[in-house]
């Protein structure tokens, strides 16, 4: 069974490797090219807490100009786990039933569980392989921004820790099982995207951010504090008036900022002299592994319901 598992999926794994070199080529390059530019400005002693060279925010800025358009670029590279579920996972079973090939099997002595254990170890084991391939480069790539906003901001946490690994893991789970379910491939590509892309945004923008665990609220004098720490994720600011009731930013602005005003210490004093503070809600930077264990353990335990629905539904459904 390995090795005719092997012989049907052989192609896909060949894509996979050759996508893998591509990346990592590409990764490779720019992240050479960060880590020279992230030396050469002077960026690294610019992050030193007892840092006082005033040209700081200049240098950290010609940084960002640089290289912010690539990092925003590699979101999209959160994408390759519901592709791989879609071009692989999708058709792994369903593609067997539309050909009715999997009869063929059950009549050699192989049972149902084996034939599905067999392929589904080898192609998830495949793919958690090829993911964490991925992810030890993109850690190794996001270095230089991790310095400047650590790993708990959005786009370090997809691509870090174990989250990567349990996003590959539930893509093809939710792939398998929407194809074995209605043993056709394109409609189980359809159903995983709709599903994946449902499950993954409110997750990364709502459960991380609040529900995990709750956030820190920091009001806060805007000329004397700076706010969160570094590392830390902002998740909102804004502005609140002395008993913490939320201004909105018409109301700041059409105060303190006039049309002409163009000095951002002149409004922030304005701000001030109103008795008003900046308010800040975010989530500190050392509850990353906490937030990462979370995340996998929530992402595998739906994995495992998806396989063990994929498993009693070949046993008791298909004929």
């Amino acid at each position: 069974m390995i090795w005719a598992t092997w012989r049907q999926h052989r192609s896909e794994a060949l894509i996979v490797g050759i996508v893998l070199v591509a990346l990592a080529a590409i990764l490779i390059m720019t992240g050479l090219q960060m880590r020279a530019a992230f030396q050469s400005l002077g960026v690294g002693p610019c992050l030193a807490p007892t840092n006082t060279n005033p040209h700081c925010p200049n240098i950290i800025e010609a940084f960002r100009a640089q290289f912010e358009p690539l990092d925003a670029a590699s979101g999209w590279l959160n994408m390759l786990p519901v592709l791989v579920g879609m071009l692989i996972g999708a058709p792994l079973v369903a593609r067997e039933l539309e050909h009715r090939t999997h009869l063929l099997a059950w009549t050699q002595g192989v049972t149902r569980r084996r034939w599905l254990t067999t392929k589904l170890a080898c192609v998830i084991g495949g793919a958690l392989v090829a993911a964490g391939v991925f992810t030890a480069l993109m850690i190794w790539w996001r270095n230089s921004f991790d310095q400047l906003d650590g790993h708990l901001t959005p786009i370090s946490f997809d691509f870090e820790g174990l989250a990567p690994l349990a996003y590959m893991a539930f893509a093809l789970a939710l792939a398998i099982a929407a194809g074995t379910l209605l043993r056709r491939a394109i409609p189980a590509m359809a159903v995983t995207l709709a599903c994946f892309m449902a499950l993954r945004l409110p997750i990364d923008s709502w459960a991380r951010a609040y529900l995990y665990q709750p956030p820190i609220t920091l009001n806060a004098n805007p000329l004397t504090s700076g706010g969160p720490a570094s590392g830390d994720w902002l998740i909102s600011s804004g502005f609140v008036d002395h008993a913490g009731h939320a201004l909105s930013d018409s109301q700041v602005f059409g105060t303190c900022a006039p049309p002409g005003t163009i000095s951002k210490l002149s409004v922030l004093q304005c701000v001030q002299a109103h008795g008003w503070l900046t308010s800040y809600v975010y989530q500190p930077a050392d509850r990353f592994w906490r937030f990462q264990i979370t995340e996998a353990l929530l992402y595998l335990a739906l994995s495992a319901a998806l396989l063990g629905l994929t498993y009693w539904w070949t046993r008791r459904s298909m004929r």
